[in-house]
Order: structure tokens, then C-alpha cells, then sequence
């Protein structure tokens, strides 16, 4: 529109209204959106139409950012950080805050520069993330699991778990994520963790508490199922439970639901199916 966001808003409304009214997450009265149209030299339905757009872009982008996480495919996603049309349709406080966690996964886990993914982590969190912070949003969440598993990369066991334990703490009360199926991964994440420290009941414990929420009738996800399932079994297995079989099994069909061979083949190495 040729203004930027700080420019149009400037003497009509602050800078974080604007970008609820673009996300249409606030609906504003006549009297601003003429203020807005008029300093824009636009008629209304003109800026609505345009808000649309830029919405749809928006959505459509984040919906393909997410479903590359989601499938770890971080060179794709840095094909599309790099691309102009999200440039010019990202530009909120949570737009940079998720451009700048998609380019420390990127940073961490395909250049495995882990130090640069640390400070860019923090950066994106510290958006929005302010100290002794009752609930965090899923984004935070997510950002903060990926600091601990980041943090123990660097070898810094002690600052990854002083993450991981606010995240299991928060989860319990967090009215916020109540219904949020991907914390299965969250869950998943943490239990790998102190398996790789070998404390294998906690991360029993841990990876118990994420199927009761993939498996709770607000969620009922198989999300990760099969990898949490495998994560427990695993450990039960180093804790010398006789019950890791019928674990290792589960996983085994929940994998083969979601045709994952290359867990299936995994699974193969340590039971007879």
C-alpha cells in the first residue's frame, strides 16, 4: 500500500491495533477504518479486499511452514524464508517471531551451527516471552522446547532442563493449549532428552503423560503416536519392564498405520513381529 504499518498507524491508532484489525482479530468501528481509508486515499471495501488477500497469503504460507516443520523438511522451509511474497506479507511482532524460529531450526538442524540457532531462538521467544510469565502460547512452547534440545547440543544439560521442566509445568495448567494436539512432539522432544541422560524413569514418566493427552477425547491425535510409543517402550525396555514388548508392538501397527517404514524397520531391530 505503499505506507509502512508504523507510517499508516500513526496519529489514528497504535501499531498493535493495526495488526489485530489486519489479522482480523479486531473488528474496528467506522470512524477508524475512515481515518484509515483516508489517509490510505482508498475507498473501504477497497481496503477490506485488501486485507483479505494479504489474510489468505498469510495463512496459506504459515499453513506450508508448519506442515514442513512438522515433516522436518528445513531446506524447503528456507526456500520460502528467503522468497519476497512472504517478506511482504510478514511483518507483525508474531510474524518475526516465527520467521526468526523457522531460521534457527534451519541454522540448528541442517548446518548444525548451534550456537548461531541459540541466540536466534532466544531472540524469537524474548518477542513475546517476558520473565515469570504465567502461560505460554504454543509458539513459545515450541520455541523453548527447541532451545533445550539446542542447549543440549552445546552441552549444556543443566539450562536445557530448566526448560523442559517450565514447559511440563506449564502444560498442566495452561488453559491456553488445553486442545492443542502438536504437543505430542513437545512431550516426545523432553522424554528423548532424559533418555539421552539415561534418568529413563522420568522420561517414562514424561512420555506417559504425552499419549494420556494424544489419547484425551478434547484431542485424540496420533500425531507422533507411534514415536512416543516407541519412546516408551524403549525405555521400559532400559528400565527392564516385561511390558515393552506390547509397547514396541504398538508402536510397530501405529507406525504402519501412518506407513513410517523407516520406524517400522526400526521397531524390526528390536522385537520379532
Amino acid at each position: 500500500m505503499g505506507l509502512s504499518q508504523k507510517d499508516l498507524c500513526e496519529g489514528i491508532c497504535s501499531q498493535g491495533m493495526l495488526s489485530l484489525i489486519e489479522q482480523n482479530k479486531h473488528v474496528p468501528n467506522a470512524t477508524l477504518l475512515s481515518k484509515i481509508c483516508l489517509k490510505l486515499n482508498i475507498q473501504m471495501d477497497e481496503l477490506q479486499q485488501s486485507w483479505d488477500s494479504e489474510l489468505i497469503i498469510k495463512t496459506q504460507i504459515r499453513e506450508q511452514l508448519a506442515n514442513l516443520f512438522y515433516s522436518r523438511k528445513y531446506e524447503e522451509i528456507n526456500n520460502i524464508l528467503n522468497t519476497s511474497e512472504l517478506h511482504a506479507n510478514f511483518y507483525t511482532k508474531l510474524d518475526k517471531q516465527l520467521i526468526i524460529f523457522y531460521k534457527a531450526v534451519y541454522l540448528g538442524f541442517i548446518k548444525k551451527e548451534f550456537e548461531g540457532s541459540f541466540e536466534l531462538l532466544e531472540e524469537s521467544l524474548y518477542l513475546t516471552y517476558f520473565p515469570n510469565k504465567k502461560n505460554y502460547s504454543y509458539q513459545e512452547m515450541l520455541i523453548m522446547c527447541n532451545l533445550g534440545i539446542v542447549l543440549i547440543e552445546l552441552g549444556l544439560n543443566h539450562e536445557a532442563f530448566t526448560y523442559f521442566n517450565k514447559l511440563i509445568a506449564d502444560i498442566e495448567t495452561n488453559m491456553q493449549v488445553k486442545s492443542e494436539p502438536k504437543l505430542t512432539l513437545i512431550y516426545l522432544n523432553i522424554s528423548n532428552a532424559y533418555s539421552k541422560i539415561n534418568n529413563y524413569k522420568e522420561a517414562l514418566s514424561i512420555v506417559n503423560k504425552g499419549i494420556k493427552w494424544a489419547n484425551k477425547v478434547s484431542i485424540n491425535t496420533q500425531y507422533r503416536l507411534a514415536y512416543l510409543y516407541y519412546e516408551k517402550a524403549f525405555n521400559e525396555q532400559k528400565l527392564g519392564l516385561k511390558n515393552c514388548v506390547t509397547s514396541y508392538k504398538m508402536a510397530y501397527y501405529l507406525a504402519l498405520n501412518k506407513q513410517d517404514e523407516l520406524l517400522m524397520k526400526y521397531i524390526q531391530t528390536k522385537i520379532q513381529i
